[in-house]
């Protein structure tokens, strides 16, 4: 895997209710098991300025892709021929109202068949950020069928570049609005996204130094250095609680585990092994840590105590495992393992138990999980090209995620909060109960 070979080479040479219903009106029938729901969504209806319809059309097409890649909905579209609804649950629909600079989303779920409302909101933003309006509709209508909002206004960190040169990079999680939070001509790695999203760790080499750990706020702006020991300063990343990190520093002489604040400062050391100790990473209580080493002779993933104690390895299915990544509800830990045509990502429960193999087919590396736990992403070369893949973790073929030519590598996925989001006010209405 480039990751570990790239960080082991380093080594040696030294990351509800539904609003304006009460709960009797409507009940909603929702699939179990992993099925999905079934829903059709309309068009949105343009008003406004002569812009409004263009507009109208791609905001469309934006929420369908939303609902769509919750891993919640199977859903036809109205403006795709022969996809007619068929056994829907509900409607998605609405109005898209454009005035000057201002774009307002009147978002509505309707039951089926009476069309009652289930969900009416309104959004307002600027045009600048529509794209805002929309993850946030989409949110709130899978939050009506499940009890907790989606993902579509979470981001995805990467890392991006040609040759030596590797820059730091943040996105929507559906892979629009793509940019470059650093520009160091330098090489970046191991983003890690702070627990409430404004701030992200990475390793960089800027400077013309080693390896050595940054922070930077998730919006962009100036990197700040938050451990340049010597030797090795790598693969940061923030407790749950974002008062600790957790990297890997080789100022002892061998590659280990460390505990710093979250200034960087405080040092203490967690391993204690002849062996390479990398990729730690907490769990959601923060009261364990996963992590790589070769203590064995092949790099394989252990859990320990926060503290460095009662240390096991975590699975005995697979062998050569690495790159551990703690799922959000911490009941299963997604990693990497070798075969015989490059690297497999599975996952199994925090106890080594109910080993799964979740994705195959070419070389998959550096899982994360989404904030809901319905999805993971992953870096993979299926494709000829290195690229940025999801997986709903069911029977669907992962998509690769439009980058916009970016050959990405190393994702990292934001939590679900508002510092997570685009820099938008969004003036939300709610419509409580009868008809429009």
């Amino acid at each position: 895997m480039r990751r570990r070979v790239l960080v082991t080479a380093i080594l040696l040479a030294l990351p509800a209710l539904a609003l304006g219903q009460s709960p009797t009106d409507v009940t909603i029938k929702t699939t179990k098991g992993g099925l999905r729901t079934r829903i059709h969504c309309e068009w949105l209806e343009p008003k406004g300025d002569k812009a409004a319809h263009a507009m109208s059309v791609t905001a469309e097409e934006v929420l369908a892709n939303d609902l769509e890649n919750s891993a919640v909905f199977t859903l036809t579209r109205a403006w795709v021929p022969g996809q007619q609804p068929f056994d829907i649950q509900a409607t998605v629909g609405g109005t898209w109202s454009v005035s000057g600079n201002t774009v307002k989303l009147s978002g509505e779920v309707r039951d089926v068949p009476a069309r009652r409302p289930l969900l009416v909101r309104e959004y307002r933003g600027s045009t600048a950020e529509w794209r805002s309006l929309v993850h946030a509709f989409a949110d709130d209508a899978v939050r009506l069928f499940t009890g907790e909002p989606g993902v579509a206004q979470t981001r995805i960190a990467f890392i991006s570049g040609q040759g030596k040169a590797k820059e730091l990079y943040v996105m929507d999680f559906d892979g629009a609005r793509a940019h470059a939070l650093t520009a160091d001509q330098s090489l970046a790695l191991s983003p890690a996204f702070s627990p409430e999203g404004s701030l992200l760790l990475f390793t960089s080499y800027r400077g013309g130094s080693g390896p050595q750990v940054f922070v930077i706020a998730s919006e962009g702006g100036r990197p700040y250095l938050i451990s340049g020991r010597q030797g090795l300063n790598t693969c940061a990343s923030y407790s749950p609680d974002g008062r600790e990190i957790v990297c890997t520093l080789s100022m002892d002489g061998n590659p280990e585990i460390y505990g710093l604040d979250a200034r960087g400062g405080s040092p203490r050391r967690l391993t204690n092994s002849r062996s390479i100790d990398t990729s730690p990473c907490w769990s959601p209580t923060g009261r364990e840590i996963a992590f790589t080493s070769d203590r064995a002779g092949t790099p394989q993933v252990y859990v320990m105590d926060r503290e460095g104690g009662n240390v096991r390895r975590l699975d005995y299915d697979v062998e050569y495992t690495d790159s551990p990544a703690w799922s959000p509800k911490g009941d299963r830990i997604a990693f990497v393992a070798r075969t015989a045509s490059g690297f497999d990502i599975y996952t199994c429960r925090a106890n080594g138990a109910d080993t799964r193999l979740v994705v195959t087919g070419g070389s998959n590396e550096n899982p994360h999980w989404s904030p809901d736990g319905r999805h993971l992403v992953f870096a993979s070369n299926r494709d000829s090209v290195p690229g940025l893949y999801v997986t709903d973790l069911d029977d669907r073929p992962p998509r690769r995620l439009d980058t916009g030519g970016l050959r990405a590598q190393s994702p990292a996925w934001s939590p679900r909060s508002p510092g997570a989001g685009p820099a938008v006010n969004l003036n939300v209405e709610e419509k409580r109960g009868g008809t429009r």
